[in-house]
């Protein structure tokens, strides 16, 4: 009896190692022919490329105003942690700026530069292209004729955010203008104005709905997962 009992548990330990080594085989043949998982990297990154700022003032812009206007550009698009999470990929200026100026020259004299930032943004591969354009700045300070002498300034600044948003096929033009005619305040400055006129531009362009929801598929997920915990209802 104790020999028939041995023989017996030594079959079934033989069944359960040859049982394993099908089951783990059939397992790495299942993973080699399975298609590559898409990292969440190559799900959510986005592509955008920001073009520095162009002066067409004739000289009327500070470098410490132009810096100022770059540095709001800038901060539009912020993104908090994207060094370590890389959710957006800023292209090189250089190149886009390259890709702004070929596709401008392409379209001749009468170029509109929101259809130059859509032919950059499929040359490039990005999904937003942006950038602004400060067409006028003028500003002149002069004393009244009053016996008090006041001191009055007349300002005014013209710019405009251009661009294209590949998510919506949206083109972006968004002009914005400032004009003063007043006492002389530093707030009437004709770069304070190009400040005010570049804020109400930014609102207009709406340039983070072209990145934003940084992970748009996986609130997706995650709505369609509480709609069935809640039978339907959010």
């Amino acid at each position: 009896m104790k020999r028939s009992a041995v023989v017996f548990v030594l079959a079934l330990l033989c069944l359960s190692v040859f049982g394993s080594a099908a089951f783990a085989s059939e397992g790495a043949v299942a993973r080699e022919n399975a298609p590559p998982a898409r990292t969440e990297a190559a799900r959510q990154t986005k592509r955008v490329a920001m073009i520095p700022l162009i002066d067409r003032t004739g000289g009327w812009l500070s470098r410490s105003g132009a810096e100022r206007l770059t540095d709001r550009m800038d901060r539009e698009l912020h993104i908090p942690l994207n060094e370590t999470m890389h959710w957006v990929e800023f292209l090189d200026e250089d190149e886009t700026a390259a890709a702004i100026r070929e596709a401008m020259a392409a379209q001749g004299n009468k170029a509109k530069p929101e259809l130059a930032a859509r032919d950059a943004a499929q040359k490039l591969g990005a999904d937003l292209v942006l950038f602004l354009v400060v067409e006028h700045l003028h500003q002149f300070i002069y004393h009244g004729f009053g016996w008090d002498r006041e001191m009055y300034i007349e300002s005014s600044a013209r710019l405009a955010v251009y661009g294209y948003d590949a998510r919506h096929d949206r083109l972006i033009k968004a002009p914005a203008w400032r004009f003063e005619r007043t006492a002389y305040h530093p707030s009437c400055e004709a770069e304070e104005l190009a400040a005010e006129a570049l804020e109400e531009a930014l609102r207009e362009a709406r340039a983070k709905e072209a990145i934003f929801p940084l992970a748009e598929e996986n609130n997706q997920s995650i709505k369609g997962k509480g709609e069935k915990q809640n039978g339907g209802r959010i």
